[in-house]
């Protein structure tokens, strides 16, 4: 596959400089890598639909504090590769990739910093690697099929439907503008918009945006719900690294009320720590509130870590 071109105005917004590491099938991740080498390490994992730019303000921030700051792209997002096939984009095969691309880059001890499916997909790799994993800190996310009901917002039912993603989000690449736009809190600026919408200008680069809806768990037999269950059950493993719940208050599909469960199940975490003026995206609404969250924690774990 050739590699997604950024336009020179997107690239003014994400100056850093592209690595790739190319899986075990062949197909490459997209990453950036910035700050020093032998800072302390914090990787930030993004979610649907965005990619490694929705973390641009935490990574220049935290990179000039001395941080080593990785921000991937998953398969199908961003500046990696996308196969056309849809089967292909499964939890598990997304877990996997993750795993092999942390794995890979060796690291002593990282941070997780992660929203949406990113939560479900780095929680797997902390429950595989715990020895590696410093803190957790979940952003806007989710990991549970049984302890929490939680009724789909009526736009991903809607995407789910047979035929209507590959329309809306397949053909018209709808995703940013009736997804995205609705679920920041502020208004994102035609830059930033383009930015989004960059890597899936070919119609064939888009099987990952029709597909993650439907990897949704509804369902105890969703084909998902095995994966979202070995989750929640294993999140008792989890209790005892550092973690941090950071929300965005206004968002209408994982609400506050999901934070607060979060704390039900990782009782020692601190947080939630609310931000009013963001919603499911708080990285890209208000980065200025996340680092203060993320500041405050990384902090008071020092010398826990050290």
């Amino acid at each position: 596959m050739a590699a997604v071109v950024l336009p020179e105005a997107i690239r003014a917004l994400f100056p850093f400089k592209p690595h790739t590491f190319t899986l075990s099938d062949g197909r490459r991740m997209h990453y950036v890598d910035e700050g020093p080498q032998d800072g302390d390490v914090l990787v930030f994992v993004h979610g649907y639909p965005m990619w490694s730019f929705v973390y641009r303000a935490l990574v220049v921030y935290y990179a000039a504090l001395g941080y080593r700051c990785i921000a991937m792209d998953h398969i199908g997002f961003g500046l990696s590769d996308k196969p056309t096939q849809r089967h292909y984009h499964t939890p598990a095969q997304h877990i996997e990739n993750l795993g092999a691309f942390l794995d890979a880059l060796d690291l002593p001890s990282m941070t997780l910093v992660m929203e949406d499916w990113g939560g479900p997909f780095g929680l797997a790799y902390a429950m595989r690697a715990p020895h590696t994993v410093q803190r957790l800190i979940i952003l806007n996310s989710w990991g549970f099929q049984a302890t929490y009901d939680h009724r789909l917002h009526p736009m991903i039912r809607l995407v789910t439907r047979p035929g209507v993603g590959e329309l809306l989000f397949g053909m018209f690449n709808l995703v940013f503008s009736l997804g995205v736009q609705r679920w920041t809190a502020r208004q994102l600026s035609p830059a930033v918009l383009a930015a989004y919408r960059a890597p899936f200008r070919d119609t064939r680069h888009r099987a990952a945006l029709v597909q993650f809806p439907r990897m949704i768990s509804t369902s105890a037999d969703h084909p998902s719900a095995a994966i979202m269950r070995a989750l929640e059950s294993g999140l008792v493993g989890l209790a005892d690294i550092p973690s941090l719940i950071v929300w965005g208050e206004k968002d209408s599909l994982f609400p506050p009320d999901v934070a607060r469960h979060w704390k039900t199940l990782l009782p020692r975490a601190d947080g939630p720590c609310f931000i009013p003026e963001a919603s499911h995206f708080p990285a890209e609404d208000n980065p200025e509130s996340v680092t203060r969250c993320l500041d405050r924690f990384l902090e008071r774990t020092r010398s826990d870590i050290t």
